[in-house]
């Protein structure tokens, strides 16, 4: 069965890695900007221009199709913040990136929060999808002003991913009509917690976050499929999971 692993740092895998997800049944996946402690815009911009040339090219030879997502993390906020959303803008409007991403609240201060709005807004000016992160703790807080923000910044919110969902946060994102991204990581959520509240996650975006400097597992989405088709999992269910949902959210 066909994967999507919605939500990655496979740019940090290592080539024997790549080639395991594909095997194991990945054969889409979207790749996250992310650099821990970037001081300037221009370094952003670099990675950017590096994960749509170069990452892609070579996470593509191992048979999966990358969308890549740019953005502005929470834990890469340059001073000079206001010069990389122009940086972001410049890949969504030359079709170099699939949305938005990795973005979204950590610390939860106001910092974070207006450069949250900005590239919010941008994700509605180009109606596409954005990929928010939440941090390990304070969840629900984060959540909620995360879309607090979103309906300032009057986004699509089927275009609104809140990823790192976890069994206390997913009620929330589902009430407000937004997007429930997975990950399937040690702390967070479990393939037994998606069987066991299999309702919950049925429209969800089920990712694996893998990236070489994390407690992540690249595998996480073809094990979840292996363990809900062990289960008895309806085939269509599984499909709709682990792929057609990603799909249809992420527009490709």
């Amino acid at each position: 069965m066909d994967v999507f692993d919605s939500h990655t740092h496979a740019n940090t895998m290592q080539n024997s890695v790549l080639e395991l997800m594909n095997v194991a049944g990945v054969t889409e996946l979207a790749v996250c900007s992310f650099v821990p402690l970037a001081k300037n815009p221009e370094t952003l911009r670099d990675h950017f221009e590096e994960l749509c040339t170069f990452q892609k090219e070579r996470i593509e030879k191992y048979g999966m199709e990358v969308h890549v997502f740019v953005g502005i993390h929470p834990l890469c906020i340059p001073e000079n913040w206001k010069k990389a959303i122009e940086f972001v803008e410049e890949f969504l409007a030359e079709d170099m990136a699939t949305g938005i991403g990795e973005v979204g609240l950590h610390f939860l201060n106001e910092g974070e929060e207006e450069v949250l709005l900005h590239q919010l807004k941008l994700a509605k000016e180009y109606s596409v999808p954005v990929i928010v992160h939440t941090p390990p703790v304070n969840r629900i807080d984060a959540v909620e002003r995360t879309l607090k923000i979103a309906e300032k910044a009057k986004v699509n919110f089927d275009n609104l991913v809140i990823d790192h969902t976890s069994i206390d946060t997913i009620g929330i994102v589902k009430e407000n009509n937004a997007i429930a991204g997975v990950s399937i990581k040690p702390g967070l959520v479990t393939p037994e917690t998606i069987v066991e509240n299999l309702d919950d996650f049925e429209d969800c975006l089920l990712n694996s976050d893998c990236a070489n400097v994390t407690d992540t597992d690249p595998l996480a989405v073809p094990k979840t499929v292996r363990y809900m088709m062990r289960e008895g999992i309806e085939k269509k269910t599984i499909k709709k999971m682990c792929f057609n949902n990603a799909k249809k959210v992420y527009k490709v």
